[in-house]
């Protein structure tokens, strides 16, 4: 047999339009705010390839808010990309390889600049160079680095970024550097590779795209929402099959795209934006197509299509920072469930379940709270904690922590909604030690089903017997009281002026995206001197808050539910807007 040297070295990987921009523009701090399914895991491979290349025995920081995060997400799909290059984990039996997992590296491999100490957070290359995982959550300082990455950024917490991760990324000027005969451009640069924030903390990542407007005069961010706007109508015309439409509205979508080509600033920066459209090559239409029929439409609009969200005027709910939090992970059970697989990125790609939620306390009931729809449902999963994990701080009151959200639309399933909201919850959680739930009843559900004799809450009720869990009910006195009343009761919780009374509430951001979406995004109404909510743009389906009411009126319920008589009995009802 004959090889062919030539045709082993040669490997072909296509890339989208939007990642070969990223690739081919030369710069030293670069923003990439992709969406879910624009090939986020291939520009970070890339990076990590060129890297290695260009720097051997160099540092490459990767950067997260939690370990579960780098474990899991970032560095599965990364070695994934690196596979396809031919990049091979070393094998001790057969002495091949091109990297090795926290572990010192084999005799005869080259050995970083900096002086390394322990090899317990990195992966080697056997030119030298290194991957260094930096967590928030644990090991957030380390050796010097050459240049930083940085996945989902918008999880990060920036000043402790800054204050701890940033200032390691220095030294070896006099290889790469200012020092240096032939300085890399990428020396001691950034990769901040994100999803679009939702969160008023991680705006810091839109930032830099001010430059657009302001060398060349473009309006970035409202032509970005007028594409995704003809990219929701493209889908329209697609489900209607109103071929003419379709093609007029994509002419008009790559006419705006082009106006925002990206470019570098002056002073090396690079922001760009894409979403699945621009890895549709890849992916197909058809995956767009499941995505939008599966997912509440804001949800779909934000995560999918990158749609640039700010919170609207006059809101319903008068939120801050002080409401939700992050990265609540328990990272201790991370990294003995990594050990114990030694470090399988397959296996860890899949590790899904309630052990590694750190707002989760095993020995704790868990309440909950579904919204039911003929087409679609939703459920809130909240747990009372004396516990601030906004502040990270003990609470003399218990906390109402709203640690997760679960929504189902019907095309997406084979059996009934209510079946599957019970066995996507049973499967999240089987793994809690008490199996109790308090069920905040949805009115609403207490009809019959059309296909049975039992409501939606019995039948809810019934399929979590059937998994074990002991259910306790808890309903509200009388019908569903007004918008009004709802708005009141809402308002004095989310002032926290009375602790000893109503309880505060903290939403997890990273398991709850879309009820903080739903609650940012919806408004206030007033009519004869009482408050409600605006859902008129339900009707308009080019707008992201059609639909996205729902997991807030879930929310309304639960604490009306809870602590509605609270609110009535002690007369706390005021005229003045809260």
């Amino acid at each position: 047999m004959k090889f062919d040297d030539k045709a082993l070295l040669r490997r072909e990987v296509g890339v989208n339009p939007a990642q070969l921009a990223l690739m081919v523009l030369m710069a030293k701090n670069t923003y990439a705010i992709f969406s879910r399914a624009t090939g986020k895991s291939y520009i970070m491979g890339a990076q990590i390839d060129e890297n290695v290349r260009k720097m051997p025995r160099g540092i490459t920081s990767v950067t997260q808010s939690t370990m579960l995060q780098a474990l899991t997400k970032t560095l599965p799909s990364a070695f994934k990309m690196l596979e396809t290059l031919g990049y091979k984990r070393w094998d001790a039996k057969t002495k091949t390889g091109d990297y090795v997992v926290r572990r010192t590296p084999p005799e005869g491999w080259y050995r970083p600049y900096e002086q390394i100490l322990s090899y317990e957070y990195s992966i080697t290359f056997s030119n030298g160079h290194m991957i260094y995982i930096f967590s928030q959550d644990g090991n957030s300082r380390g050796p010097s680095v050459d240049y930083n990455i940085c996945d989902e950024a918008l999880t990060l917490d920036k000043g402790k970024f800054d204050k701890e991760s940033a200032p390691t990324n220095r030294g070896n000027e006099h290889v790469w550097g200012f020092l240096s005969d032939k300085p890399l451009m990428k020396h001691h640069g950034n990769l901040f590779l994100s999803s679009m924030p939702w969160e008023a903390d991680a705006k810091w990542l839109l930032e830099p795209a001010k430059y657009y407007e302001e060398e060349k005069g473009i309006d970035l961010w409202n032509i970005w929402n007028r594409i995704v706007s003809l990219q929701m109508q493209l889908i329209e015309a697609k489900k209607e099959g109103d071929v003419a439409k379709f093609t007029d509205t994509w002419n008009e979508s790559l006419r705006l795209r082009r106006t925002i080509t990206p470019f570098v600033s002056k002073d090396g920066t690079l922001f760009m934006l894409a979403n699945i459209f621009d890895n549709l090559s890849n992916i197909g239409l058809s995956y767009v197509m499941n995505e939008y029929a599966t997912m509440d439409r804001l949800s779909f609009m934000v995560e999918v299509l990158n749609y640039h969200i700010d919170v609207v005027d006059d809101c319903y709910y008068r939120l801050d920072n002080r409401h939700s939090y992050k990265n609540a992970v328990d990272s201790s059970y991370v990294r003995d469930f990594a050990e114990n697989t030694d470090f399988d990125f397959a296996r860890l790609e899949v590790f899904n379940d309630c052990r590694s939620d750190a707002d989760l306390m095993a020995s704790q009931m868990i309440d909950i709270c579904t919204d039911w729809g003929a087409t679609y449902s939703f459920m809130i999963v909240v747990q009372h904690r004396n516990y601030d994990f906004s502040l990270g701080e003990i609470t003399k009151y218990p906390i109402d922590n709203i640690i997760n959200t679960i929504f189902i639309k019907r095309d997406d399933i084979d059996n009934t909604l209510v079946e599957e909201m019970a066995a996507r919850f049973c499967s999240y959680y089987e793994m809690h030690a008490t199996k109790i739930v308090r069920y905040a009843v949805d009115r609403h559900g207490d009809a019959k089903s059309a296909a049975s004799k039992l409501t939606y809450n019995e039948m809810f009720q019934r399929e979590l017997e059937k998994h074990g869990w002991k259910v306790i009910r808890k309903v509200h006195g009388g019908q569903e009281p007004p918008q009004h009343d709802k708005y009141l009761l809402t308002s004095i919780i989310l002032q926290e002026t009375r602790p000893d009374l109503f309880p505060k509430i903290r939403i997890n951001s990273d398991k709850c995206k879309p009820l903080l979406g739903s609650m940012r995004n919806t408004r206030v109404v007033q009519k004869d001197g009482k408050f409600a909510k605006d859902k008129s743009s339900e009707h308009n389906k080019n707008l992201p808050q059609d639909q996205a009411t729902h997991f807030g009126d879930c929310l309304d319920k639960y604490l009306w539910t809870m602590y509605g008589d609270r609110l009535r009995n002690r007369g706390t009802f005021i005229a003045a807007r809260i």
